[in-house]
């Protein structure tokens, strides 16, 4: 299409008059539009790295308590060692951000019968250890390592809370 040139403005051969009316009145609209979905856009934006911190900092408790249990798999001097569990638990659990951390740990026996199930949560306690009769099965020891830790949101939004917690729960057979 040839251009042609009227009073400063760009006409094209052909094109009805009303078409550029509509292009005069319709310019500011994108603008207003994107005015508008703005604050909708930086809502999704927070949302969007409110659940991304809490992906990573559930990820964080999960892999303070496997280190810590991770420890007293080691063997079964290990595995008695509760205060050595908390402090390999403690020692992953430096991520900023995490505060009021609570570690706990479990030893304890349990049966197995060949069903591939002998440590669950929650571990027996370790009084259940003397004595036990598995009929035919095998005594095994386990460990059992849960973290919990308080974090404060970014943003706070109204019904919703301030701060929330991050679990995390490793069980694992003890070595032998």
């Amino acid at each position: 299409m040839d251009a042609v040139k009227v009073q400063g403005h760009q006409k094209f051969a052909g094109s009805p008059p009303c078409a550029q009316k509509r292009r005069a009145v319709e310019s500011g609209q994108s603008l207003i539009e994107f005015a508008l979905m703005l604050p909708v856009l930086c809502l999704l934006s927070i949302g969007v790295i409110e659940i991304g911190r809490a992906a990573a900092f559930a990820i964080a408790a999960n892999n303070a308590a496997t280190a810590g249990v991770e420890y007293g798999s080691q063997d079964e001097a290990t595995a008695q060692n509760i205060a050595g569990m908390i402090t390999y638990a403690g020692r992953d659990s430096n991520i900023p951000g995490l505060s009021n951390w609570t570690v706990t740990a479990t030893y304890g026996c349990s049966c197995d019968n060949g069903a591939g199930n002998s440590c669950t949560n929650p571990v027996p306690a370790e009084s259940t250890c003397p004595g036990i009769d598995c009929g035919g099965g095998q005594v095994v020891e386990c460990v059992q390592v849960n973290t919990t830790a308080n974090w404060d949101s970014l943003f706070h939004y109204p019904g919703l809370p301030s701060t929330y917690q991050a679990n995390g729960v490793a069980v694992m057979r003890v070595r032998r």
